[in-house]
């Protein structure tokens, strides 16, 4: 075999199927080999891993970047943060308030492009009632299709989302059953239900992040779940249930999963680590579904450790400083890129005994096969695309938070660290730094077939 472009030996190399000591050669980007460390070739540069953990980059499904900044720096900023946590590919919800998805596309898919150090790729939201028919277009001429609805916002929220309606949901779910690989992400919550509990409560002018929780409570997320997986049952179209906060939602997924329904569960690292009565956070802490309690937080955990959770994403959003002058006007959302691996690592995989292995299936193989990315991202396997994270699990780190955004982690010190982020053969991330001549090396994942 010719020279490699990359080895890396002496790893633990980790699978979302199990592991092997050894390494992983690369060549054009992509892996050539793995197995035991003499099989390997020579490489032009070799990278001695000293038994630290290897695993498949992390795919990020659910971030929004390019909202409240401008999204050709958030594409820069951001996706540096992520390489510097393991991320080697991000997916972005992003929303389009013009008839037409095709030109808005065009633009974010050329920008993306010139800025971003990692691969990336698109979910629309569905905004009007013409998202909705042009759904395949949309499929033909961007290869985007996974659309978005979005319960829980009322007409005049502060971030300008259009809600969905059950009759936009049944009309895009319609469609895109019949579409292969075809997607509806569902944010889950009863937006009447929590728009009359929220004046209730404002009226008594409660301003702690406690007070945000209880206007917009588990079971209005539990309804809307069971109402959504109602829909897609009837029509035969996949659902992925987006940045779910309660526990039943995997409860009911799982039940729904055995009478065949093609459904799936994602949660995030805060909702796995934070609550809405943690002594030390305040209206920063907004976010959208909430912040919960210890008994919901529990019941994800559960999903995590039995499999009925399928995959974390971040709900990644750099907004402007929040004001701090009223929790219900604030905007809700935080930043999670740099921490997301180290959390689950510290939270998961050291306190829970966490499966090394599942934390792949959860961080990478999933969210590849949920999104059309497999079988090019998502593995350590000859073929795919070399996107690994090197990581230290006995490194003890200090969360410290430096560019954008609300970090709700700050101070934290975290057990196990990426030490080395790898994006289809390119070192973006060692030695605690970011190659920022690696900008405007990320691809758009979202291309026509």
């Amino acid at each position: 075999m010719s020279q490699a472009d990359l080895v890396i030996r002496n790893a633990r190399v980790v699978r979302h199927d199990g592991e092997f000591h050894g390494g992983v050669a690369v060549k054009d980007g992509k892996i050539i080999m793995t197995g035991a460390n003499s099989a390997l070739p020579k490489g032009h540069r070799e990278i001695d891993a000293g038994g630290r953990v290897l695993m498949p980059g992390v795919i990020d499904p659910h971030c929004h970047l390019g909202v409240k900044y401008p999204y050709a720096e958030d594409m820069r900023t951001e996706t540096a943060a992520a390489a510097s946590g393991g991320v080697t590919t991000a997916l972005l919800y992003i929303r389009n308030l013009k008839p037409s998805y095709l030109p808005f596309y065009e633009e974010r898919k050329a920008v993306g492009e010139e800025n971003s150090i990692i691969d990336f790729g698109f979910h629309f939201g569905i905004q009007r009632e013409e998202h909705i028919a042009e759904i395949p277009e949309i499929v033909a001429k961007t290869g985007v299709r996974s659309f978005k609805c979005y319960f829980g916002y009322e007409p005049d929220n502060p971030i300008g989302i259009v809600p969905a309606t059950d009759g936009w949901v049944y009309a895009a779910m319609r469609i895109l059953a019949k579409i292969p690989g075809g997607l509806i992400n569902v944010h889950c919550e009863n937006t009447q239900i929590a728009s009359w509990l929220k004046n209730e409560i404002k009226a008594t002018g409660r301003q702690d992040l406690g007070a945000y929780t209880e206007s917009r409570p588990a079971f209005c997320e539990v309804e809307t779940i069971r109402r959504m997986i109602f829909l897609a049952e009837r029509t035969g179209c996949s659902l992925h249930l987006v940045h779910t906060s309660v526990g039943m939602g995997p409860v009911l997924a799982a039940e729904a999963q055995a009478r065949g329904v093609h459904v799936t569960v994602e949660t995030c690292q805060h909702y796995l680590t934070r609550t809405a009565y943690d002594s030390d956070l305040d209206m920063r802490a907004k976010i959208s579904p909430p912040l919960r309690d210890k008994e919901e937080q529990e019941g994800l955990w559960r999903g995590v450790l039995n499999g009925s959770v399928y995959s974390l994403g971040t709900d990644h959003v750099p907004f402007l400083p929040k004001k701090l002058e009223d929790l219900w006007s604030e905007l809700p959302g935080v930043v999670s890129f740099p921490w997301e691996l180290s959390l689950m690592l510290h939270f998961g995989v050291h306190q829970r005994g966490l499966p090394l292995s599942r934390l792949v299936q959860l961080n990478s193989a999933n969210p590849a096969r949920r999104f059309g990315l497999w079988p090019r991202k998502g593995n350590i396997e000859v073929g795919f695309d070399a996107d690994m994270v090197l990581v230290d699990l006995d490194e003890e780190r200090t969360v410290e938070h430096t560019g954008k955004g609300t970090c709700i982690y700050e101070g934290w010190k975290l057990k196990g660290w990426p030490v080395l982020t790898v994006a289809r053969g390119a070192v973006l991330y060692e030695n605690g730094a970011v190659d920022e001549s690696q900008f405007g090396r990320g691809r758009c994942l979202s291309v026509p077939a």
